[in-house]
């Protein structure tokens, strides 16, 4: 095996570094070993800076022709849709609105939706949520300000290992490390802790839009932190998990959240703004506001996820996948880019409690649902990852 370092390959590392890391709880990425986490050498880490500035200057200042870095061959994306060409057999739409207020038949529907939702498609929308819809206002606006701010300024806040995660600002590059393709996207990582280095950062000199940013971004995690628990109830209740037991599934430290930018693009056509993936955390709750752009693969097609106002759209990932016994499917989806119109999205992703060992619930398997993943550890499930990023479950299943 040969140790030459390009950019390019540089690169494909960082991503899939994104990929896998981000997905992970504090105390199981701790127990990681740094010979699999830690790729990056010395000498790696002096070419970052100059290859996400250059990705990130083509991607933004561009606007003629779609450069040949981002060009992907139609076989690699599918069957490619508008971003806002829906069809008729949507994303199913969940109204929790007075979910407290119900009786248990009524409950039990809304169950049986959630289930089937995930069961199908993977992915369900849920409005009349509980999240304050002024908090939606706010955060929108600061990530647009965000990326408003000239490229220099965000640079100043290079996406790099931070302890034992991933933060910061950086660009999207295709996980497939025997591709060198990247996506039509920027974005930013940020979790709580680092929420007023961000804005301390990019305004050092304003105080004013310090602050505003800091308490929208704040205020958001606490609000998604709550929804992810309540959502997180409604899926174990869905797959018939005792009550009692539910203490023993709740995610326990807060999630990290990522601001995406998905710039206007010359010929939407040949690129994509995230290629097709699954994710690999326990589910991903995404605000993607006004402008169409998810589209999740349903049978040999895929479907386009419509945007309705102040809702949120839900996704199974792989850990979600394993514990239920392969009921929710942890489905590939992906972004799409338009010519017209830039589209701001935010994904907060919940994670999975920090269990010994990862495998399907106990009250999901019987005679009739024989167990289909056989035990597995964080570390496993990294080394996996990092052989095969479009199947990471497959050395699992029974």
């Amino acid at each position: 095996m040969t140790n030459t370092f390009t950019a390019d390959s540089h690169s494909a590392r960082i991503d899939l570094r994104f990929e896998v890391y981000l997905c992970l709880s504090v105390a199981a990425r701790a127990r990681v070993s740094r010979q699999v986490v830690d790729m990056t050498t010395e000498r790696e880490r002096d070419h970052k800076s100059e290859v996400f500035s250059k990705a990130l200057r083509d991607v933004i200042v561009t606007d003629n022709a779609v450069p040949d870095a981002y060009l992907w061959p139609k076989q690699e994306l599918g069957p490619m849709l508008g971003h806002e060409e829906f069809g008729e057999d949507g994303i199913p739409l969940i109204d929790l609105g007075g979910f407290e207020e119900l009786d248990n038949n009524q409950r039990r529907q809304i169950y049986d939706r959630i289930r089937g939702a995930c069961a199908t498609y993977g992915f369900f929308q849920v409005v009349n949520h509980g999240v304050d819809l002024r908090i939606l206002d706010r955060i929108q606006a600061a990530s647009k300000k965000f990326f408003d701010v000239p490229l220099e300024t965000k640079e100043k806040l290079e996406c790099k290992l931070e302890g034992d995660r991933l933060l910061g600002y950086g660009f999207y590059k295709s996980s497939k490390l025997k591709t060198q393709r990247r996506n039509w996207s920027e974005g930013l990582f940020v979790d709580k802790p680092h929420i007023a280095r961000v804005s301390s950062t990019v305004w050092p000199e304003d105080t004013d839009s310090q602050t505003e940013f800091s308490e929208s971004v704040e205020e958001y995690v606490g609000a998604l932190r709550e929804l992810g628990l309540r959502l997180t109830r409604l899926i174990l209740n869905s797959l018939g998990v005792y009550p009692e037991t539910y203490d023993k599934y709740m995610p326990k430290e807060p999630a990290l959240m990522r601001l995406n930018h998905y710039p206007p693009c010359p010929d939407p056509s040949k690129t994509v703004g995230l290629v097709p993936h699954h994710d690999a955390n326990f589910f991903t709750i995404l605000h993607q506001g006004d402008v169409g752009g998810l589209q999740v693969k349903k049978d040999e097609g895929w479907v386009a996820v419509r945007p309705y106002p102040n809702a949120f759209a839900v996704n199974a990932g792989n850990m979600l996948q394993v514990i239920s016994n392969d009921i929710c499917k942890s489905v590939l989806h992906k972004a799409v880019v338009n010519q017209d119109s830039d589209r701001y999205s935010i994904a907060y992703f919940v994670q999975a409690p920090d269990w010994d060992h990862i495998a399907p619930l106990p009250e999901l398997v019987d005679a009739a649902h024989p167990v289909k993943y056989r035990p597995f550890t964080w570390p496993e499930y990294l080394e996996s990852q990092l052989a095969n990023p479009s199947n990471a479950l497959k050395n699992f299943e029974l």
